[in-house]
């Protein structure tokens, strides 16, 4: 389940409501909890960038693949532990070539070397 992009029921910590949003997934369901770790996408690509961020465009050949509307940034320095039951849809999967800059982004974000 590694850099797929799913829809997931996304819970807001400044309040009980939640909504749908596109996020990556890190890492495989854990056996024991059913767990994952996802990195949120926003489409809101007018930010200012943080430490992390991966932008993906339209524009680009690959960008069907990721069932995404709209060009977006994976925001590495968003991530968030949460049961598969939250997966609502799968979307697509990040293409290859954004693998080496998730990479990077995590180790940026989590200031290892």
């Amino acid at each position: 389940m590694f850099y797929k992009i799913i829809l997931i029921d996304f819970a807001f910590a400044e309040s009980n409501n939640s909504k749908l949003r596109p996020a990556l997934t890190l890492t495989k369901p854990s056996k024991q909890f059913g767990d994952l770790i996802v990195a949120a996408i926003t489409s809101n690509i007018l930010r200012k960038p943080q430490p992390g961020d991966v932008r993906i465009e339209k524009d680009d050949q690959d960008f069907v693949k990721t069932g995404l509307k709209t060009s977006s940034i994976i925001r590495l320095n968003k991530l968030v532990t949460i049961h598969v039951s939250r997966v609502k849809n799968e979307l697509g999967v990040l293409p290859q070539k954004y693998h080496m800059n998730i990479h990077k982004g995590i180790k940026a974000v989590l200031s290892l070397s």
